[in-house]
C-alpha cells in the first residue's frame, strides 16, 4: 500500500518510538537542490530547488516552527530563482544581439546585475531551510 509522503512524516513525528537517529532530518546539497533527507539511511524526503522550487512543507507539517522556516525558504528560493532566470535571460539576449547590436554589453551588465543580486536571497533560503530542519529535530529529543 502506498501512503502519501507527508503522511509518513506525520506518523514518524508521532511515533514515540522513532528514534532520533532514524527519524532527525539533514540537508544534503546536490548540483540543482538542497535536499532534506531522514535518518542513517538518508533517504530523501523534500527537496528545495535552485531554478524551479516547489513546497518543501511536507517534512514539516507536525512542528509548527519549522513549517514556517520551510515557507519563508521557498519564498526566498523563488525570489532568487526569478532573478536568476532573468539574469540568464539576458545573459542569452545579449549573446545573440551582440552579433548585431553594440548594446548586448547593456545585456551582459542587467545579467551581471540580477545574478549578483540573486546569490545572497539563495544563501538565505539554504538558511531558512537549515533552520526548519533543526527546529523539527529540536523536536525529536523534547
Amino acid at each position: 500500500m502506498l501512503a502519501a509522503p507527508g503522511s509518513a512524516a506525520r506518523a514518524q513525528a508521532a511515533d514515540s518510538s522513532c528514534s532520533y537517529a532514524r527519524c532527525s532530518l539533514m540537508i544534503m546539497p546536490r548540483i540543482a537542490a538542497l535536499d532534506v533527507v531522514r535518518g542513517a539511511d538518508e533517504s530523501r524526503v523534500t527537496s528545495l530547488a535552485f531554478l524551479w522550487p516547489r513546497t518543501p512543507v511536507a517534512p514539516f507539517a507536525t512542528n509548527a516552527g519549522a513549517r514556517v522556516h520551510a515557507l519563508h525558504a521557498l519564498h526566498l528560493r523563488q525570489l532568487g530563482a526569478m532573478l536568476t532566470d532573468a539574469a540568464i535571460g539576458f545573459a542569452v539576449a545579449g549573446a545573440f544581439e551582440s552579433r548585431t547590436h553594440r548594446s548586448s554589453h547593456l545585456h551582459a551588465s542587467a545579467a551581471a546585475i540580477l545574478f549578483a543580486a540573486s546569490v545572497p536571497i539563495h544563501f538565505g533560503a539554504d538558511a531558512e531551510l537549515s533552520r526548519a530542519v533543526r527546529e523539527y529535530n529540536a523536536g525529536l529529543v523534547k
